[in-house]
């Protein structure tokens, strides 16, 4: 009897141990997806920027908007401008949750990678400049940039989320026909981390879209389309608690060039360039398995029918119309 008491009792003792180291671990989610396009032109068949005096219709709108979220809580920022006004959007920083903001106004430069997160929040940044055509003395040459990033650095139930995106919408007819060729840099950077300690359905994800899309307004047909994979599927990163650990996507600087067909000065065309950064980590709050909650119970059963006996046996407690037990 000895022995059985004192294995109920270590049961249960161990027992409570273990759930309570079960929330001292910190499980991390981290995600983080920034995309930097620069020296974006639009070149004629000699290679040269085209110039506003080229066409003899340019009207459109530059559109950007962000927004960073954490347990539902959301931060919105957008701003919208005409493509000849002078003015790009540069939408504020987007925070929601600690620290606030994380980063400087504007910096896109990565944070450092895991392990080991930079807080707790939903966290967006946009801004726009240039012209991808001669304006005036101000040449050709757009730069536009956005990040997203989600970081959990908690116990418990928690979801960030942000999303970042610049869009060009513009209608023109062409003064003389031509090609239209489409030139730029880019600096793709996505990542996704969670930590082996990660509750069941933690997750982290981070992706990047960008194409360009030109019309015939009066078909109604798409005359071109570009897309590179190495800014939409191939950035894509995701890890969860199945797979945890540190994913990133990182190629550099890459240059990219694709030319239209012939383009007519009969119609008129819309192109539509959109942008897009998103980042999102998910963690759910840590559930004892059905293993451990019923090795729990046992102790706990262990330690009252310990504590029964002894109360039954204490002279202090005992009956004389009772036996002591042998």
């Amino acid at each position: 009897m000895k022995i059985v008491r004192k294995t109920l009792l270590l049961t249960a003792m161990a027992a409570s141990i273990a759930i309570g180291g079960m929330g001292s671990a910190r499980a991390d989610a981290f995600a983080q997806s920034i995309l930097v396009i620069n020296n974006f032109r639009l070149l004629n068949s000699s290679g040269t920027p085209f110039n506003v005096s080229d066409f003899a219709m340019l009207t459109g709108t530059n559109d950007a908007h962000a927004t960073g979220s954490l347990n539902g809580t959301f931060a919105n920022g957008a701003q919208s401008f005409g493509i000849l006004s002078g003015i790009n959007p540069d939408v504020a920083q987007q925070t929601v949750g600690l620290p606030n903001p994380p980063l400087a106004e504007n910096d896109f430069s990565p944070f450092p990678a895991p392990p080991g997160v930079p807080g707790t929040f939903g966290y967006a940044d946009q801004n726009l400049s240039g012209s991808a055509i001669t304006v005036g003395d101000v040449p050709a040459g757009a730069l536009a940039q956005t990040r997203a990033d989600a970081s959990l650095a908690m116990n418990g139930m928690a979801s960030g989320n942000s999303d970042v995106g610049t869009s060009t919408t513009f209608s023109f007819v062409m003064g003389a026909e031509d090609t239209m060729t489409i030139a730029f840099e880019a600096n793709p950077y996505t990542q996704a981390h969670v930590s082996a300690d990660g509750a069941p359905t933690t997750n982290a994800n981070a992706r990047l879209s960008w194409s360009i899309n030109i019309v015939d307004m009066t078909t109604g047909l798409s005359v071109f389309s570009f897309a590179p994979d190495e800014l939409n599927g191939a950035s894509n990163v995701s890890r969860t608690d199945g797979f945890p650990g540190t994913t990133t996507y990182d190629p550099g600087t890459l240059n990219f060039s694709a030319t239209t067909g012939m383009l007519s000065v009969d119609s008129t065309y819309q192109i539509t360039i959109q942008h897009n950064t998103l980042a999102n980590a998910l963690q759910n709050q840590a559930v004892p398995e059905p293993a451990t909650l019923a090795i729990f119970g046992l102790g706990v059963l262990g330690l009252g029918t310990i504590g029964r006996r002894r109360f039954s046996t204490d002279p202090k407690h005992f009956d004389s119309n009772q036996r002591l037990p042998r």
